[in-house]
């Protein structure tokens, strides 16, 4: 039970350096030889392997979309019983994002992160909306 309490602090730690836009505190969870996986047919989307990739891709995100405010609703633990830092974590949020072009948005998803060693080795986003020209047009996708 203890091991749950730890893991969602530190996933809600985690959304709240990003809603701060403090990259430096959000990467400090991550692996060094961590993956992201970011859905959708957008310039963002596919696989991002070890920490440099990670945070380009995050810094991408902050600067694409200069105002955002992720709401978490739910954290799921895996393994509440986990005391070594080894767990997967589901984190259920809403977000309000404005693009660099001044968009407005909203949209919903679960990020899946696999925590070994107290770290983050994988995160994935799955998305309410990951396709769509209004989407596509947010990530600065012309076509």
């Amino acid at each position: 039970m203890i091991g749950a309490i730890i893991a969602r602090r530190a996933v809600k730690t985690g959304f709240d350096a990003l809603n701060e836009r403090d990259l430096d505190k959000f990467m400090k969870a991550w692996a060094d030889n961590c993956i992201w996986i970011y859905p959708g047919k957008v310039t963002a989307g596919g696989r991002f392997v070890g920490k440099d990739e990670v945070r380009k891709w995050f810094e991408k995100f902050q600067y694409q979309f200069p105002k955002m405010k992720f709401t978490i609703n739910h954290l799921g633990v895996g393994n509440i019983f986990d005391l070594v830092g080894n767990n997967i974590i589901s984190a259920q949020w809403d977000l309000e994002i404005v693009s660099k072009d001044g968009i407005s948005f909203s949209n919903s998803g679960v990020t899946l992160l696999t925590i070994k060693g107290a770290k983050v080795v994988q995160g994935q986003d799955f998305l309410t909306i990951s396709d769509g020209d209004e989407y596509k047009k947010l990530w600065g996708n012309t076509k």
